[in-house]
């Protein structure tokens, strides 16, 4: 089997975070962001999961030593994916996971051709608001991150991404979906699928 990355993309509350944290606890390999934001006053997502399983925070001055792939700002702090991050889960891991940034989905798609795996998190505006103010988003806060993801076009990345799941359901069927995209699902024998449909 041929080792692939499988990138989640989608705006922010699709549920990148959540899919990645449940991933990484069933010990699949994941490649983290490295930020200059530090996240020490928002330190968990909606479902309580520490961001520091997928970002790590570092100085401007060790975020300048560093070797990414791709570097980008946002809101005034920068944000990197290391190379040899990624080459070394390329070499290393079967499987890898990891939250991609549509600046990045470019560079890396260049860098690692048809081993990146795009997976797009699809929400619509109820369910991505409703997730928002359950994170603690004001109306404000809310307008900008809607804006922010339009402007960016993130509402538009389904059109390039190699899968799509719409997650506005039961995060379990979505971890279901995913797990079938990554080749870690099996088909039943036939006399226990037998067994279940009757």
């Amino acid at each position: 089997m041929e080792n692939k990355i499988y990138a989640l993309m989608g705006a922010q509350g699709s549920g990148k975070a959540t899919m990645a944290s449940h991933l990484l606890d069933m010990g699949i390999h994941f490649i983290p962001v490295y930020t200059t934001h530090d996240f020490s006053t928002e330190k968990h997502t909606r479902y309580y999961i520490p961001r520091e399983h997928f970002f790590k925070t570092v100085s401007r001055e060790e975020f300048n030593k560093l070797d990414f792939v791709i570097e980008f700002s946002h809101k005034g702090e920068s944000y990197g994916y290391r190379k040899d991050d990624i080459l070394n889960a390329l070499r290393d891991h079967t499987i890898s996971v990891m939250i991609l940034e549509i600046e990045a989905l470019k560079p890396m798609s260049k860098l690692i051709k048809k081993k990146l795996e795009t997976i797009y998190l699809m929400v619509d505006y109820v369910t991505l608001v409703d997730r928002l103010l359950r994170l603690g988003c004001n109306n404000d806060e809310i307008k900008i991150h809607l804006q922010y993801a339009e402007n960016n076009k993130e509402f538009d990345l389904w059109k390039i991404c190699n899968h799509i799941i719409r997650n506005t359901g039961e995060k379990e069927t979505t971890l279901i979906q995913l797990l079938s995209i990554m080749g870690l699902t099996t088909l039943l024998p036939q006399e226990e699928f037998d067994k279940r449909i009757k």
